[in-house]
This record gives structure tokens, sequence and C-alpha cells, in this order.
């Protein structure tokens, strides 16, 4: 009886021990899946282009709130479009069927940078809540392999970069190029301590009143001077208000204004007789006779002009001729002659002979 009562308590000690954590699996099956891991649930589809390292288990969140898990993945072998080449399914609960419609749409997310992917919803708005078994939209998320190579790739540039900066800054301190030779280079400082110096003293030479700038700096006279101009111009200005000299006069004088006025209306008046044809300046802009009197004068002159060229009556043989150039030649030549022969015998010419009958 004693050893049956021994058994029983064991048994009874067994059981309770299994009963223990059974309960503490359920909690922390509880704890871990989330509270939408108990209830109703409805089954949802998308289609996305891929879903590396995404686990069968994983959360899915409506704007970050967990809502259900992934039940499923398979390739989608009826489509040709990479977009929808990987088919999820997931497991959502039934209380947040109203807040996904047509219009959300779920993509993959990474928990932090290297961290374990999951399905988010966006929650929608607009349309009609998705049924059981519906399809909701899917895009393109995070993708942590196109991630890690662009990362490898920034790296790569920075590196190439500090390379760079690093051959830059060893030609520097080597004295290469004109940063190096800026720095370290002793002529270029003893250049600018050279000119640092002529600019002393050129600053002690204007302080001086040395040069011109330093006569114009240090030298009272251009002030005098400029003194002087204005005080001349000063009373230049009172001698004009007080209607002093001709300038005075011309712009206080209302004779002048007067006089300026009249031969206004006079030169107003010439011009307006002119306009009329009054006169003969107006009859010479106006009378078109005195035009055609000019024409036909202008083509008498043309026709003249080319009868002398052609050679036709006298003048035209004068301008043309050259028998007459040659007379006239010949004739010169003859009087030069009978100059120089008066000239040595003028007795030969001013004989006086007298007859006797």
């Amino acid at each position: 009886m004693a050893l049956r009562k021994q058994i029983t308590w064991e048994e009874l000690r067994v059981g309770v021990f299994v009963l223990v954590g059974l309960i503490i699996i359920a909690v922390a099956i509880f704890y871990v899946t989330g509270p939408s891991s108990w209830g109703a649930k409805y089954t949802l589809k998308t289609y996305l282009p891929e879903v590396a390292d995404l686990q069968k288990g994983a959360p899915v969140t409506l704007d970050g709130v967990p809502v259900g898990n992934v039940e499923d993945m398979k390739v989608n072998t009826s489509t040709s479009n990479r977009q929808d080449s990987i088919e999820v399914v997931m497991s959502i609960g039934k209380d947040y069927q109203s807040l996904i419609r047509t219009s959300s749409n779920a993509s993959l997310l990474t928990s932090g940078l290297l961290g374990n992917r999951y399905v988010t919803i966006s929650r929608g708005y607009s349309g009609d809540p998705i049924p059981d078994g519906g399809v909701i939209q899917g895009v393109a998320g995070n993708d942590l392999t196109q991630m890690v190579a662009n990362g490898v790739q920034l790296e790569n540039n920075v590196n190439a970069v500090l390379k760079q900066v690093s051959d830059i800054v060893g030609a520097i301190h080597s004295g290469k190029g004109t940063a190096g030779a800026f720095i370290y280079d002793r002529s270029l400082y003893d250049h600018f301590d050279s000119v640092a110096a002529s600019a002393q003293s050129l600053v002690s030479d204007i302080k001086a009143g040395k040069g011109s700038v330093g006569k114009i700096l240090t030298s009272d006279d251009l002030y005098n001077k400029f003194d002087a101009s204005a005080t001349h111009l000063e009373s230049m200005t009172a001698a004009i208000q007080n209607q002093q000299g001709s300038l005075g006069k011309l712009v206080y004088d209302r004779a002048f204004y007067d006089k300026a006025d009249k031969l206004l209306d006079n030169t107003n008046g010439l011009l307006a007789g002119i306009r009329n044809g009054q006169g003969s300046l107006g009859k010479f802009v106006t009378d078109d006779s005195l035009f055609t009197n000019l024409r036909d004068a202008s083509a008498n002159i043309n026709h003249l002009t080319g009868k002398m060229n052609n050679g036709q009556g006298t003048f035209g043989k004068f301008f043309t001729d050259p028998q007459l150039y040659d007379n006239l030649t010949g004739l010169t030549g003859d009087m030069r002659l009978l100059m120089g022969d008066f000239r040595r015998n003028p007795k030969k010419f001013l004989q006086i002979h007298l007859n006797i009958f």
C-alpha cells in the first residue's frame, strides 16, 4: 500500500512539471507572437520581387502595429514580371480586416541595418476591405542585398577619396605644387617680407610728406586751394542770386525771357511762312519749278560735257585735240627763246632805222 502511494506521488509530480512547462511554453509563445496570434484570422496574399532573409512566421505590421505573421512563401511561376516573382501568404487578425483596403499596399522592411526582415502593410483610407484570400498590392521595399552593395560601393569611393587626399597631403609635405611651395618655400616668405618692407617704407615716406601722395595727404596747400575755390564759388553763387553779372541777369532778368520768347514767336512765324511758300526761301523750299530748272540745267550740263568728252565743238576740240596742246607747247618754247634772245641782246630788237627819201 505504501509502495502504491509513492508511485502515485511521482506520477503526480511529473504531471505537475509537465503542466508547468506547457504553461511556460504557452506564455512564451504568447509574448513572442503577440496578442494578434490569438483570435480569429484571415488570409491575405501579396506579390514581391524578392524576399531575401524573410522567414516564415516573420511579423506582419499595419503601419508599425503587429497584426499577423507570414505563413508561407513560394515562387510565382505564373508570371513573367519580376515585381510579382514571389508569392507571400500572410495570416492577419480578423479585427484589422476593415483597415486593410484596396488602397493599401505591402512591402518588406528591415529591422535596423542588419536586423530581421518583416512585412509592413499601409492602412487604407479608401476603397473596399480586401476579403479573405484576397491579394494586396505589393511594392518593392529596401533590398538588403542592394543596400549592402551600395554600402560597399560607398566604402570604395570613400577609400579612393581618402587615398587622393593622402597623396595631396604627401605632395604638400614634400613641397610639391603651388600649395607645397607656398607652405614650405622660404623664398616666398622672403618675397612677402620684402614687399612688406617696401610697403612700410612707402607709408613712412607718405607720412613724411614725400612724393605727390604724401603732399596731398600732409600738405595744407591743397586744402587751402579747395577752400579758396569753395569761397569763390560761394561768392559767384551769391552774385548770381543778387542778379549781378551776365549770368545773374540771364537767370533772374525777365527781359531775357521775354526776348527769347519773342524770338521763338518770330521763328515760328518765319517757319510758317516758309511752309506756306512765302518769300524767296519759301518758294525755294516749296516751289517745284526751281527743282525743275535745276534738273534741266543739270541735264544740259551733262549733255555739254558729253559733247566735250567726244571732242565736239570748239571746247571739245580744246580739251581733246592733241594738236592744240602741241601748238601751245611750241609757242611757249618759241616765246622762251625770244625772251632769252631779248635779254642777251636787247639792242637787236630796239634798233631804229630812218630812211630819208
